[in-house]
C-alpha cells in the first residue's frame, strides 16, 4: 500500500507540473498575440501616415485611369462601329449584285390530277396485258 501511495504522489505531482507548464505555454501565447497586434497597429499607422501625404498623387493617378478606360472603350465603339458598317453594306452589295429574292428556291407548282394518273396507269396495264397475249400466241404457233 505504501508503494502505491508514492506512486499516486509522484502522478500528481506530474500532472501538477504539466498544468503549470501549459499555464505559462498560454500565457506566452497571449504575450505574443499582443505584440504581434502593437507591430501591425504600428504598420497600419505608417501605412495611413503615407496615404495621408499622397491624397493629391492618388487623385491625379485616378483622373489618368478614367480617362485611358474612356479612351479604350472609345476605341472598342470605334471598332464595333466599323465592323457593323462593313457587315451592312456587304449586306446591301450583295443584295444589289444577286437581287433580293435570287438567293431563295422558287417552288416548282406542280398539281397532280390523279384521274389522269389511274387513266395512264389502266393504259399501260393493258398494253402490257396485249404483248403478254401476243408473246403467248407466237410461242403457241411454232409448236403446232
Amino acid at each position: 500500500m505504501h508503494q502505491d501511495k508514492k506512486r499516486e504522489e509522484l502522478e500528481q505531482k506530474k500532472e501538477f507540473e504539466r498544468l503549470q507548464q501549459e499555464e505559462l505555454f498560454e500565457l506566452e501565447q497571449e504575450e505574443d498575440l499582443s505584440e504581434v497586434e502593437t507591430e501591425e497597429d504600428q504598420q497600419n499607422k505608417n501605412l495611413e501616415q503615407t496615404q495621408e501625404s499622397q491624397p493629391i498623387e492618388n487623385e491625379m493617378e485616378r483622373a489618368k485611369k478614367r480617362r485611358r478606360e474612356v479612351i479604350f472603350e472609345m476605341a472598342l465603339f470605334f471598332i464595333l462601329g466599323v465592323l457593323l458598317g462593313v457587315t451592312i453594306k456587304t449586306e446591301a452589295v450583295k443584295k444589289i449584285t444577286i437581287g433580293f429574292n435570287d438567293y431563295q428556291i422558287t417552288k416548282s407548282s406542280q398539281k397532280y390530277d390523279i384521274a389522269e394518273l389511274k387513266k395512264a396507269l389502266d393504259e399501260q396495264a393493258a398494253e402490257q396485258a396485249a404483248q403478254e397475249q401476243i408473246q403467248m400466241e407466237n410461242q403457241n404457233q411454232p409448236q403446232q
